[in-house]
């Protein structure tokens, strides 16, 4: 950031919105990733959702050590469990900062995320949201890393990321920065999604203004051993809601009059049979064999010319295999064939390339 130009201002405050519930075992290496930041001017929001754990108290303690170096933090415990979704939007309300970033209580950021995200929103008024990208860390904290989802810094016109967010959600929470303009500005489509929530607020992030990407891992997001399957999951809500979701974007994208992400509705619907393969799987990994064979019933429902596939056919002959066989059978087919991203991509042709400090390359 070029801080000669706020020598006689304030730099912007950047609040930190951490959500909880029952994440107390995570919260010291959470909050310690905040406390070293090398951004200044932050304030911390903790909001807890009636954790039946040692959450409070931990929350309690971390907020003694940021105001004895200066940093405002407020310690919040609601009346009762609202929700996951509700409660880290109360956060963003409550919060007072000109940027809002929110941090799931068992993630954690590099010391200079906010730093980086900041001077890109500086040196580009037309940027709304920044986005990071992530490596993964597991409950022993061992980490992972995956490829980025664009090869290269850069900020993307808001129009041509939100036609890409037709097909991918691409950040959590943990990984995009937002200008609090942009969602003052968007605050009257706001809905609540029961699984993906998230993707619904990239995608207005990016009606409001344009999105910036840098490649570099400057979050972790946690990956839990036993929460490979979910109750959304086995009920098929994550699969149905996406088709909810890319209605809805079509509808928003019109009332903003964008044409590029509404030319992309056929071939998203047609990408949600490819998620049922993924879930599929997921659930064979599980021996959830009649769970995986409604979501292989349900993808030619989006894409009528999958059952033409390898892959499907594949799938569909491990339904009445036990367990044996199934694992047999899924050692075989992740050898053969990879339904998970595993290279970055190009981004959209309207985009324009950032060095480090977040400034336009020409």
């Amino acid at each position: 950031m070029d801080t000669q130009a706020f020598s006689e201002k304030v730099l912007p405050l950047v609040s930190i919105c951490i959500p909880n519930y029952n994440y107390g075992h995570f919260l010291d290496h959470c909050f310690e990733s905040v406390y070293n930041q090398t951004y200044p001017n932050l304030e911390v929001y903790f909001r807890d959702n009636q954790s039946t754990d040692d959450s409070y108290e931990i929350a309690l303690k971390w907020r003694k050590k940021f105001r004895e170096k200066g940093i405002y933090c407020k310690v919040t415990d609601n009346k009762r469990n609202m929700g996951s979704d509700k409660n880290s939007k109360m956060a963003t309300r409550d919060s007072e900062g000109d940027f809002v970033y929110t941090l799931a209580s068992d993630d954690a950021i590099k010391p200079d995320f906010i730093q980086r995200c900041i001077d890109i929103f500086i040196n580009n008024p037309n940027v709304g949201t920044v986005i990071t990208h992530r490596e993964e860390i597991d409950e022993d904290g061992n980490i992972y890393q995956t490829p980025p989802f664009y090869n290269t810094d850069c900020i993307i016109n808001g129009e041509s990321q939100a036609a890409v967010y037709m097909m991918a959600g691409i950040a959590i929470p943990g990984q995009r920065m937002v200008r609090r303009t942009v969602i003052t500005k968007i605050g009257k489509y706001g809905r609540l999604f029961q699984v993906a929530g998230d993707w619904y607020d990239n995608f207005l992030y990016s009606l409001a203004g344009d999105v910036a990407y840098i490649t570099e891992p400057l979050c972790q997001y946690r990956v839990h051993r036993g929460n490979e399957t979910n109750e959304s999951e086995m009920k098929l809500l994550g699969i149905t809601e996406h088709y909810q979701l890319i209605h809805a974007f079509c509808d928003l994208a019109n009332s903003f009059q964008m044409q590029e992400p509404q030319k992309r509705y056929a071939e998203a619907v047609k990408k949600l049979g490819s998620m049922c393969l993924r879930y599929a799987l997921k659930m064979y990994k599980n021996y959830y064999n009649d769970v995986a064979y409604r979501y292989l019933l349900l993808a030619p429902v989006y894409n009528s010319d999958i059952t033409e596939d390898e892959k499907y056919l594949f799938l569909v002959g491990m339904k009445d295999m036990g367990k044996k066989a199934l694992d047999e059978a899924i050692s075989n087919f992740e050898t053969k064939y990879c339904l998970e991203r595993a290279e970055s991509y190009n981004p959209p042709k309207k985009h324009r390339k950032i060095d480090k400090s977040g400034c336009i390359i020409q």
